[in-house]
């Protein structure tokens, strides 16, 4: 990336509790069959409403993340729904949040449209806003829950849907990873045509591909240490393996079984469960996927 470095500090998640795929409410024997083949066997719900499950997350994230919220410019929200008002995270819950950790004075911007590639799209804007600014830091609020647990199977039959909330401090003063490498590819001609599962992944498929080939040579893929991309089922995560042409080892497939698909809220997730499981050395170097319904994103973290 261009200009001032960027880095990522304070990440921190929460998510409900375990529920085996056996016990969704309405959900279909078959359909829970297969998706217990291709790997997916638990799924995450949560007591807590969604502005509860991000201000735990945010409080967390300012905890840890050593940032004097008064230093903290703006704060993106990114739901995966098109409006905060669909999964009950309404303008008196975000104020809430925003009072509670002194953030009354930052500017509020939401980001949405991109589905669970809103990561991706927060990123962009993200930093954008430290870039045209003259504030250092940029708090990102990702999270969403299911209203009913029917709804919980993807229409793609990617994964199972699962609650939770991550946040993070995008910043320009230092942080645990710099951000060296951001993009997104768009397909608008999703908005208008009707795609079937197979079409629709494997066109998702070729998108994250095209990015992973971008990745700049200063950055080689053959050095990257895990790949981080959605919970999706093994039969996605194998396809994808083939395009980007590389093992299965090359990919964090830990969370798949026992947490489900949180939504945007994944990579981060698994990117801090691997870092908790090892010891990452300086200059590691990690990739993520994002994956929307017309948007992907690709984006490189290395340790610092």
């Amino acid at each position: 990336m261009t200009g001032q470095p960027l880095y990522l500090r304070g990440i921190a998640y929460t998510v409900g509790d375990a529920v085996p795929l056996a016990d969704i409410e309405e959900g279909d024997p078959e359909q829970v069959e297969v998706f217990t083949k291709l790997g997916l066997h638990y799924f995450r719900k949560s007591p807590l409403s969604l502005p509860d499950l991000c201000h735990r997350s945010v409080g967390d994230t300012l905890r840890t993340g050593g940032v004097d919220p008064a230093d903290i410019g703006a704060v993106l929200l990114a739901t995966t729904v098109n409006s905060i008002h669909a999964v009950g995270l309404d303008y008196p819950e975000v104020a809430q949040i925003l009072g509670d950790y002194g953030l009354v004075d930052a500017k509020l911007y939401g980001v949405s449209l991109a589905k669970c590639s809103n990561l991706s799209a927060a990123l962009e804007l993200g930093s954008s806003l430290l870039r045209a600014n003259d504030y250092s830091e940029v708090l990102v609020i990702v999270g969403d829950k299911c209203a009913r647990d029917r709804d919980r199977f993807m229409d793609s039959a990617e994964s199972i849907l699962s609650d939770g909330a991550l946040s993070f401090i995008l910043s320009q003063t230092g942080g645990t990873y710099e951000l060296r490498h951001l993009a997104t590819s768009s397909d608008l001609s999703h908005l208008t045509r009707t795609f079937g599962v197979l079409e629709f992944v494997d066109n998702s498929v070729k998108n994250l591909g095209r990015l992973w080939r971008a990745i700049p040579p200063e950055l080689p893929r053959d050095q990257i240490e895990k790949v981080f991309c959605g919970n999706y089922n093994m039969l996605i995560q194998r396809n994808l393996m083939r395009e980007l042409g590389t093992g299965r080892q090359a990919f964090y497939l830990d969370n798949l079984r026992r947490l489900g698909h949180v939504f945007s809220c994944d990579v981060l997730i698994n990117l801090s469960d691997y870092a908790a499981s090892t010891n990452v050395a300086p200059a590691t170097t990690f990739a993520c996927l994002t994956v929307g319904y017309f948007r992907w994103g690709c984006f490189v973290v290395q340790k610092c």
